[in-house]
């Protein structure tokens, strides 16, 4: 993440709090403070409910490591960890199955609960009662809102941690991972609802009154909710699409010309193919790859850089000074489908040859075409 300060890396983890972060503590002073001030008078009490914030800021912190810590336990590979206003995400990729989905989802909410129990614990050790100082208000707050955090995480829609763990029962149970995606992401819509509808009736009905700050705070949750659930449904879609593809689907029809051969070589070559009829039934135009004596492609004409030279040097210019060349290794097989080409193009964006069980061309592929048949709507 650009602009976030890093916090170091723990487990190997990239840590980094977001600028946001201090906007989430600036509001905990100005909500918190006045209860301190109970206790505390004076400009002390901002610094107490500061250091509230920043015990808020730990419990989300062992929250998110619990996610890594799982995800890596899990083989998948941990990009980092963000902490922001909204709390923290923790960002990992590589494949996973419901059991390890639903151990990922419900480690965190379990930290914040254990958390929970042990501020509780220690509040009683100390036996200060109510009526104690900052020491027994910071453990009484920091009690009640590790509780919530784990009750209101546990909640069974997307994108809290409940949902992943929905999520992975219904793939479980469905065998469709999207299956399960469609119907947490449901849930957390309805969810979101909720959260504005409570924030809004729920005082009045308990004959508490509402304030302005309620109904804005039941908005902004129940917006971040709505969001989250219709980005998993989208994600959901692309899920779905991903097992159709294949390589001779999306592949551009190509042959294999030697390396060495000229302009004019590479254009008759090229007449033949089609004459041949190869690439009939294509929308795209037959594409030529340049093959070393072995067959191993190193380069691709570009096609508009050939019609660019002039017919008096055809004979003699190499068809190599009118193509861009290839990274090594940059073939597939023509038998990759569903998410192992999709792994493929994306582990080497760009241009792809295809080839065959005996290693002859059969035609080149582009990465750009492959999340174009995943993103189309």
């Amino acid at each position: 993440m650009r602009g976030g300060i890093s916090l170091g890396r723990p487990f190997g983890v990239p840590l980094q709090l977001a600028p946001s972060w201090f906007l989430f503590a600036a509001l905990i002073v100005v909500v918190f403070s006045p209860v301190v001030q109970l206790r505390v008078p004076g400009p002390a009490s901002y610094v107490v409910a500061f250091g509230y914030a920043v015990l808020l800021l730990v419990s989300v912190l062992l929250h998110e490591v619990a996610h890594a810590v799982a995800a890596k336990a899990s083989g998948q590979r941990v990009t980092g960890i963000v902490l922001n206003v909204w709390g923290g995400f923790t960002s990992h990729e590589g494949r996973t199955s419901p059991g390890s989905s639903l151990l990922i989802a419900v480690v965190g909410p379990v930290v914040n609960g254990v958390i929970a129990v042990l501020a509780w614990q220690v509040r009683q050790g100390l036996a200060v009662g109510s009526g104690g100082g900052v020491v027994d208000l910071l453990l009484a707050a920091l009690t009640l809102s590790n509780a919530l955090l784990a009750v209101f995480n546990l909640l069974p829609g997307l994108p809290l941690d409940g949902g992943h763990a929905l999520e992975a029962v219904v793939w479980k149970l469905r065998g469709d991972r999207a299956a399960g995606t469609v119907a947490a992401a449901w849930v957390g819509r309805a969810l979101a609802v909720l959260v504005f509808l409570g924030g809004l009736l729920v005082p009045r009905l308990l004959g508490w009154g509402s304030s302005i700050t309620d109904v804005v705070w039941a908005a902004l949750v129940g917006a971040l909710l709505w969001q989250g659930a219709s980005e998993a449904l989208r994600f959901a879609a692309l899920q779905r699409r991903v097992p159709a593809l294949s390589v001779p689907a999306l592949q551009r029809p190509a042959i294999a010309v030697n390396a060495r051969a000229t302009v004019e070589e590479v254009v008759r070559s090229a007449r033949a193919a089609i004459d041949a009829g190869v690439g009939a039934g294509s929308a795209r135009d037959l594409e030529v790859v340049l093959v070393t004596d072995d067959g191993v492609p190193v380069a691709v004409v570009d096609s508009a850089a050939l019609r660019q030279v002039p017919q008096e040097r055809r004979t003699s210019l190499g068809a190599g000074a009118t193509a861009r060349a290839l990274p090594p290794r940059s073939w597939l097989s023509e038998g990759l489908t569903g998410e192992q080409l999709l792994e493929a193009v994306q582990v080497r964006p760009g241009e792809h040859v295809v080839v065959d069980t005996a290693g002859r061309v059969r035609g080149l592929l582009h990465t750009g075409d492959v999340i174009a048949a995943v993103t189309a709507r």
